[in-house]
């Protein structure tokens, strides 16, 4: 295979049971074996996808002040954010935790399903590449962090129960976290169609969506494994990662100057700014949520737009050194893009039951949706920049290209 890190061409050798393979040029993990099972993954992916069902119908959460109750469901809160006047939030909130989770475990468990069986239909491969990209954009997990830090503010001060749907979101987050563990991609891959090499001393090209190597000559084909395109490199990767970082630089400035959201923090509605949310559950005694707040958003969004252009950077330097260090800066960046997504979902949660009067509310402000856009711009520039191009860059004066 060609590693997706570095592309360099490597034969793997004979998985053996709990054993983990590395890139022999950029340490990058390739396969791993251990705890790995399709059967297991099969059965929590169909687990987390039944789960996600009531989850989209069953309340949600319920609060109640001075004997009046204010209920809500997963999806009010794409609702009340577009009702609030913020479209693009309420857009963002219902693909990634209602719509693309269903897609992404739907996908996945009836490719899982079908290969118990014989058959190896064409849409099979796809189906799966689908399911793969889908991964970081399906965010239950995430929502179950924000849901944890929304009650955490919400009881102490007011009255909140959790529904049904909240507990099987709950369920269906961690389900998906133990999918992410036990499913083995190689392994699928393998499944679906052959993985032998090209003849030798045929160049060959890596196929983005499933590390297919495929003869060089069919560079802008369809792979005949998942059909994406064949693209020995990410198009316009550089140029599109510099462009979209600088955005989310542009962005980052309003989403951390202005208030983010309004919360009625001791029956009296407060605006705050992220930094003033983290200083805010500090005060209430809730030292380990301030922490995880700050570091999910403030710390991430700026080491991640830190750490893309120090990756870019690499590239318009053509710098030969710690290409290592600097491959791992790339997969982290595009590890913890998502978690970032906490705020919004703290805010998601508590507007649709905190709608009581003048004085008990709460709603999502200006720096809400410019904080999603951070968020959002950060993870396709991770997406659209290609690692190997530091690789490539850097062995551009030796003469010389990895793959």
């Amino acid at each position: 295979m060609g590693c997706p890190d570095c592309g360099a061409l490597q034969a793997l050798p004979r998985p053996r049971a709990g054993s983990v393979t590395t890139c022999g040029t950029c340490k990058t993990e390739l396969e791993r074996n251990t705890g790995r099972s399709l059967v297991a993954a099969l059965a929590l992916s169909a687990a987390t996808f039944t789960l996600l069902i009531p989850a989209n119908l069953q309340p949600f959460l319920t609060t109640s002040v001075l004997g009046v109750s204010r209920h809500s469901r997963l999806s009010s809160s794409a609702v009340a954010m577009w009702q609030d006047g913020w479209p693009l939030l309420g857009i963002l909130i219902g693909l990634m935790v209602v719509v693309l989770p269903l897609v992404r475990f739907g996908l996945l468990t009836v490719v899982l399903g079908v290969l118990r069986t014989k058959a190896r239909p064409a849409w099979l491969g796809p189906a799966f590449r689908a399911s793969n990209e889908l991964q970081p954009w399906a965010m239950q997990d995430v929502f179950l962090l924000g849901l944890w830090v929304a009650y955490a503010r919400l009881s102490s001060t007011i009255s909140v129960t959790l529904g049904a749907g909240a507990l099987c979101l709950i369920g269906a987050g961690l389900c998906s976290l133990f999918v992410r563990a036990t499913l083995d991609k190689r392994a699928v891959w393998q499944a679906i169609g052959d993985d032998s090499p090209p003849p030798d001393g045929e160049a060959a090209s890596a196929c983005l969506g499933c590390d297919l190597l495929v003869p060089a000559t069919l560079e802008g084909a369809k792979c005949p494994r998942c059909s994406d395109r064949i693209s020995s490199r990410e198009p316009e990767g550089v140029g599109r990662a510099i462009a979209l970082t600088v955005a989310g630089v542009l962005f980052y400035i309003p989403a951390n100057l202005f208030p983010i959201a309004t919360l009625p923090i001791g029956l009296t509605p407060t605006r705050y700014t992220v930094l003033e949310g983290v200083i805010d559950l500090a005060k209430a005694g809730l030292l380990g949520l301030a922490v995880l707040v700050f570091t999910a958003s403030f710390a991430i969004p700026f080491l991640k737009l830190i750490g893309l252009s120090y990756c870019v950077s690499s590239v318009i330097r053509r710098s030969p050194h710690r290409l290592v260090f600097k491959t791992r800066i790339y997969r982290l960046v595009e590890e913890i893009g998502r978690w970032s997504m906490v705020d919004p979902f703290v805010i998601a949660c508590f507007v649709p039951v905190m709608r009581y009067n003048n004085l008990i509310y709460g709603r999502a402000e200006a720096a809400a949706p410019a904080f999603a856009t951070v968020v959002v711009l950060t993870m396709v520039a991770a997406r659209m920049f290609d690692p190997r191009t530091m690789w490539d860059a850097a062995a551009t004066g030796r003469g010389r290209k990895l793959a």
